[in-house]
């Protein structure tokens, strides 16, 4: 289904993209919708995403699944790519973390630390490391190459929202219900700095391309930029359409997609906070974004149960 709306609107002098024109729209039988949390790109352009226990593979140009993989007891609520392509992580409410290889599409490890949802994945830049955070107020980094866990961070007062390995891997961003944003060296297993980021949950935060910059959106609507080194506030894009639930970086890191409660997805410049596009279409808050490896598309999942696809101007 496609529903062509698309202006360029003019404010203030600044032109930008409003629509409401998605090129592809992913629905599920009613009751077994797709999870909000869930969407990622695999290097070919292929879409993950989950539905119930199961995650779905959608090859360009995301007309239908061409693989489902099972093996989730609970209903998948995560997922994350490697950046070499080679791994695919996803885990669920009941706890377990898969790894599986994206080769062969055969489990490689079961991880089944954490008690209760994991929320968040992310790979560390050279694929060997695994970082996870969960609803029971931890995070926890698991080595690829020996299928063990190695790190237990802890310091939280509620759940883990997100968390991002900087871009030479020496440290860890991660974001919580409890309001902060903390930042681990990796190799000494130690937190170097907590911030308080908003009155209520951060759920998501991001090292830039670079690694110079923090940038994280708050229950207040805000998405703010800091020195990553100095932790002194950079500047704020303000959105009175509170809270910022999502939020993601493409691939040359030029241009940050943010999106939330208002349901409706953003588009900015990343240097600048210039508003590039504005994407309408969802029916309910907006949780999961992603750029496709050649940054022309953003997928979008939301709780009215569909994923949604954008090309970008």
């Amino acid at each position: 289904m496609k529903v062509s709306l698309t202006l360029a609107v003019l404010v203030f002098g600044l032109s930008f993209l409003l629509s409401a024109d998605a090129l592809r729209v992913l629905t599920a039988p009613e009751g077994t919708g797709y999870h909000y949390h869930v969407v990622a790109f695999l290097p070919d352009d292929t879409l993950v995403v989950a539905r119930g226990r199961t995650v779905e593979l959608w090859p360009y140009p995301w007309e239908a699944p061409a693989r489902v993989l099972e093996g989730h007891g609970g209903k998948v609520s995560a997922a994350a790519v490697s950046p070499d392509g080679r791994y695919l992580a996803t885990a669920d409410s009941g706890s377990l973390i898969i790894v599986w290889d994206t080769r062969a599409w055969t489990e490689l490890y079961r991880f089944d630390s954490h008690s209760f949802t994991v929320w968040t994945l992310d790979f560390s830049p050279d694929s060997t490391l695994l970082a996870s955070g969960a609803f029971d107020k931890t995070i926890r980094v698991w080595d690829l190459s020996l299928g063990l866990e190695v790190l237990l961070l802890e310091g939280h007062r509620s759940w883990i929202r997100s968390v991002d390995f900087s871009p030479d891997g020496k440290r860890l961003v991660s974001s919580s219900c409890d309001g902060t944003v903390r930042i681990w060296d990796v190799r000494e297993g130690k937190l170097l700095s907590t911030i308080k980021a908003g009155v209520d949950g951060i759920y998501n935060v991001l090292f830039s391309r670079d690694g110079k910059t923090l940038v994280w959106g708050n229950y207040e609507g805000d998405i703010k930029f800091y020195n990553a080194a100095t932790l002194e506030e950079l500047r704020v894009i303000p959105n009175p359409q509170k809270p910022i639930y999502g939020l993601a970086l493409s691939p040359d890191g030029s241009l940050l997609a943010s999106a939330g409660f208002d349901r409706t997805v953003r588009v900015w410049e990343f240097e600048s906070g210039r508003l590039v596009a504005e994407f309408a279409g969802h029916t309910s808050h907006v949780w999961g974004l992603a750029f496709s490896p050649d940054g022309k598309y953003l997928a979008s999942a939301a709780k009215d149960g569909t994923v949604r696809i954008w090309e970008l101007p």
